[in-house]
């Protein structure tokens, strides 16, 4: 290991309390920001990256800052890349916006089984070394552990109802032009 990735892996390690840090960065606040802001824009979520008055206390250990920000982005990545997989055509908005908004409610508060993968993925030194964690399996790994079955069908359900809409929309339209 050289001398960079063990003073990063120090930084890491000095975390002053994961949960604190965690909170900071998956606030609904910041999130919901993050969120309005690359819809907004139509661009990547990282535009919404504006941590405020909380920036201070990031930058008192920026190698976590800047992993939990590249987590953060990537998982947002992840969750339109696998919709974007299962071809949802119309649902897929609605699909996404609802993953979001339910990972953001599960990494506020994740469960004593989500912290642990979350703990080990922030202390691997090799996926923080692009922008972008490229390897797709830890990420797919956590969202296993953040989102479960009824958070799926929450999901689902809101595809299925835009779908639904469409059809019946373009069903209404059939009926009045005929």
């Amino acid at each position: 290991m050289s001398q960079q990735q063990e003073n990063n892996r120090e930084w890491v390690g000095d975390i002053v309390n994961i949960t604190e840090a965690m909170d900071l960065l998956f606030a609904p606040e910041s999130l919901l920001v993050a969120i309005r802001l690359e819809d907004e824009t139509d661009s990547d979520v990282m535009v919404g990256l504006d941590w405020g008055s909380d920036l201070s206390k990031f930058l008192e250990n920026p190698a976590l800052f800047g992993r939990l920000t590249q987590l953060r982005v990537s998982l947002n990545r992840e969750v339109r890349l696998l919709l974007e997989e299962w071809n949802l055509g119309v649902g897929t908005n609605s699909a996404l916006t609802s993953a979001r908004a339910i990972l953001m409610e599960r990494l506020q508060t994740p469960t004593p089984d989500a912290l642990p993968v979350l703990q080990r993925i922030l202390t691997q030194d090799e996926l923080y070394k692009d922008e972008l964690i490229s390897d797709r399996n830890p990420l797919r790994s956590l969202l296993t552990v953040l989102l479960t079955d009824s958070d799926w069908e929450m999901i689902a359900n809101s595809a299925a109802h835009s779908i639904r809409m469409q059809i019946m929309h373009r069903g209404d339209t059939a009926r009045i032009s005929a």
